[in-house]
């Protein structure tokens, strides 16, 4: 292990029991080897940060950037200093950037419609909220491994229906790069039902199946919505980004969809 990454490590243990200052005393002294390494940087930075040094927080951050322009968690971090410095031009700017290098980056989303939402850009604002949970869904659909031998999760009611517009999005977007794929479809509630039943299939995600004309169909099955389902609740960013958007829509004056946001909100919460 070099001299960084005896620090990066010792560092990071600090930080995760939100010993900031301790963290950064550690850092402070690579931060100034030219050329300075980019994590090292990035780490002081967000020390700073969470010190409620914004200014400290942005010199260390922009670095970082400038030491690794396609690492995308930079630029998120840059982009929040920025925001909580007041600088929100700036912080879009970082934050389109992060999402440029990861267009599946739920949580640059977040904070860019966020920071949309501090400058008064309310329907911007609403629609990157929107487009952080498309992105969390991609995320979500990539990490899936179509195995029988899959974990098998079972229908449960929900009161909302967003998250489930959410995973159907993900299921077309998934088919649509996949040109072997030429048709998507979803199981009858008489199949549906029998899967949960006998649980024929396994853990699958979904089955190819060929039509008359000789196209291949991809049949979503219960367990991916389900498993879709369970993988919204495994930490936070789901609920964040429909809560939100719910604090957004009820400025526009969305009512009853800002209702609804809440309440989905609420109930994905971890």
């Amino acid at each position: 292990m070099t001299s960084d990454d005896d620090v990066l490590a010792r560092a990071s243990d600090l930080m995760r029991v939100r010993r900031y200052g301790d963290a950064f005393d550690l850092l402070q002294p690579a931060t100034s080897t030219l050329p300075a390494n980019w994590n090292v940087l990035y780490l002081a930075g967000q020390c700073r940060r969470f010190l409620e040094d914004f200014d400290g927080a942005v010199d260390l951050l922009q670095r970082a950037a400038d030491a690794a322009p396609s690492v995308a968690a930079v630029y998120l971090a840059l982009g929040i200093a920025l925001q909580l410095r007041g600088n929100l031009e700036e912080a879009s700017g970082a934050l389109v950037r992060a999402i440029e290098i990861d267009a599946d980056y739920a949580l640059a989303f977040n904070s860019l419609a966020m920071t949309q939402q501090l400058k008064g850009d309310l329907d911007q604002a609403a629609h990157n909220y929107d487009a952080g949970c498309k992105a969390l869904g991609r995320r979500i659909m990539k990490g899936m491994r179509n195995d029988s031998r899959n974990r098998i999760f079972k229908h449960r009611d929900t009161r909302g229906r967003l998250w489930m517009d959410c995973a159907i999005y993900a299921a077309s977007a998934q088919v649509a790069a996949d040109h072997t794929i030429q048709g998507l479809a979803w199981p009858t509630a008489e199949l549906a039902a029998e899967e949960e039943r006998t649980e024929a299939r396994g853990g699958l995600y979904w089955e190819d199946t060929t039509d008359k004309d000789a196209h291949t169909v991809r049949l979503f099955l219960p367990n991916y919505v389900n498993t879709f389902r369970e993988s919204l609740k495994q930490d936070s960013t789901y609920s964040n980004l429909i809560g939100n958007r719910s604090t957004v829509l009820d400025l526009l004056g969305r009512d009853a969809e800002a209702r609804l946001h809440r309440d989905e909100a609420d109930e994905f919460m971890p």
